[in-house]
């Protein structure tokens, strides 16, 4: 018989409590996580408790807290199962994993596998093959610019300008820093480049032809390709209102969460080109001008919004960790329907455009709407206090940024 798991995460944003949620609700069983700072998501939580380090914590500082967590709860008998969910976090577990596999349960996908879904190049190849477009892009390498930025004009304007390997970006700190950007011209990214370089930034940012629609016309699909290759867990939402703030953008304000095989299916076709393992969540925009779907992006993780895949009706961290122990899993997909939020649902009148589309939303509103903060084993007064609040400062940014839908987005 397995023993208890004693999951231990990297990080303090939501994405970190809804796994914790994820286990508690499998299993039973109280979580740990590792960070700088505490935040509300992770604060005062009788299911999940943090181990802070302070602001910019080093990396043998987080190691040591890591093994330390291990061998606390192999002192208990539990069987320590690491999970991280940003990019960065996921490099930092690449790189002391022959230690950690030796003393704990790791979900997080191998580099070879973190690689194959970085190169650009090769998605462009796979995706047309598998029936997804890409984006026509250009790269700029921060030590020798010129030529990116002379082919900028191949793109049209405007174009969206983001980091190529994410892990960089997230360990930089610089005025007007943003996670994706809108640039018009050469100077336009030029700037944006000046501002990275003189914070330390020597990667390659990637210029991106914009698609347009507004957030309604993303989806997300999130899947956990098991150890023997086969897509163990198929989860898929329709944005209907993406988050607006800057560090933030695009994620999941607001998802309809429905079975969408016509995206599902194409990204396990990629990924088996790929012989991927382990979680990845895929970003796809559909062009509202010919219904072509665009591959925007694969990230080796769970995916801040992964509560949308308990909301379709399966468990992400019970298969993921049934699978990493060697245990004969059944594959899951989405199943039913539902609403995945963290702002007010109301919002959808201002946002969600096609009439059809709302009626259909409301619908499944009425039958299962989840907020993953909301969880009634962990409610007490200063979680609903904070998550009220972020709810707020999240209306606020949309006034201010984003008032009204756009026909780009942005």
């Amino acid at each position: 018989m397995s023993r208890a798991p004693a999951p231990i995460f990297l990080g303090s944003d939501l994405g970190v409590y809804a796994m914790a949620r994820s286990f508690h609700e499998a299993h039973g069983v109280h979580s740990h996580t590792i960070a700088g700072l505490g935040r509300g998501f992770i604060n005062d939580s009788s299911i999940l408790t943090p181990t802070l380090l302070g602001a910019d914590p080093t990396e043998e500082a987080q190691q040591d807290a890591l093994l330390g967590l291990v061998g606390e709860a192999h002192t208990r008998g539990e069987e320590p199962v690491v999970v991280v969910n940003s990019d960065s976090q996921v490099e930092f577990v690449q790189r002391h994993r022959s230690v950690l596999e030796e003393a704990a349960t790791v979900i997080v996908p191998a580099a070879e596998h973190t690689h194959a879904v970085a190169d650009k190049a090769l998605l462009a190849e796979l995706g047309p093959r598998v029936g997804l477009s890409t984006p026509r892009e250009v790269e700029i390498d921060a030590t020798t610019p010129d030529a990116g930025l002379a082919h900028l004009g191949s793109l049209g304007s405007p174009f969206i300008l983001k980091p190529a390997v994410s892990s960089e970006w997230e360990e930089l700190t610089f005025p007007g820093k943003l996670k994706v950007y809108v640039a018009s011209s050469r100077d336009d990214a030029a700037s944006v480049l000046a501002s990275a370089s003189s914070a330390g930034f020597t990667g390659r940012l990637l210029a991106q032809e914009l698609i347009p629609g507004d957030d309604t016309a993303g989806y997300v699909v999130t899947v956990y390709m098991g150890a023997d290759g086969r897509p163990i867990i198929q989860g898929t939402a329709r944005m209907l209102l993406a988050i607006h703030t800057p560090n933030l953008l695009g994620n999941m304000a607001i998802g309809y969460v429905e079975w969408f095989p016509q995206y599902a299916e194409p990204v396990i076709d990629l990924l088996t080109e790929l012989g991927y393992r382990g979680f990845a969540t895929v970003d796809i925009k559909v062009d509202p001008r010919t219904g072509t779907p665009y591959l925007l992006d694969v990230n080796p993780r769970p995916g801040r919004s992964n509560y949308f895949i308990n909301i379709g009706g399966t468990n992400p961290m019970a298969l993921a960790l049934a699978d990493a122990r060697g245990e004969d899993v059944e594959p899951r997909r989405t199943v039913g329907r539902g609403v995945y939020r963290i702002v007010p649902f109301w919002l959808t009148r201002r946002y969600v455009r096609d009439a059809e589309l709302l009626a259909r939303v409301r619908g499944a509103a009425r039958e299962n709407m989840v907020h993953p903060l909301d969880y009634a084993p962990d409610r007490n007064r200063r979680r609903e206090f904070f998550r009220a609040a972020a709810s707020i400062n999240h209306i606020k940014n949309l006034a201010r940024v984003y008032p009204r839908p756009t026909e780009t987005s942005f």
